[in-house]
């Protein structure tokens, strides 16, 4: 794996798909600030609201496939 140096005030999300079940993990240098929060948004709507990691799903998909929208 490679190592990721964050800056104050960035944020990482680290995703890990195995057997169609998603987890997710934050890391964030210095202090949570918008940059964290907004991950931590996006981690809990990936982890428990199907329709939104559905959508994303979908999505990567379509790029794969070359549809870009």
């Amino acid at each position: 794996m490679t190592d990721i140096s964050l800056k104050d005030n960035q944020a990482a999300l680290i995703l890990d798909l195995n057997d169609n079940n998603i987890s997710v993990d934050m890391a964030y240098h210095g202090q949570v600030g918008l940059a964290a929060g907004l991950c931590e948004v996006i981690a809990r709507r990936l982890v428990e609201d199907e329709t939104f990691r559905q959508d994303l799903l979908d999505q990567v998909m379509k790029n794969a496939a070359g549809d870009y929208e």
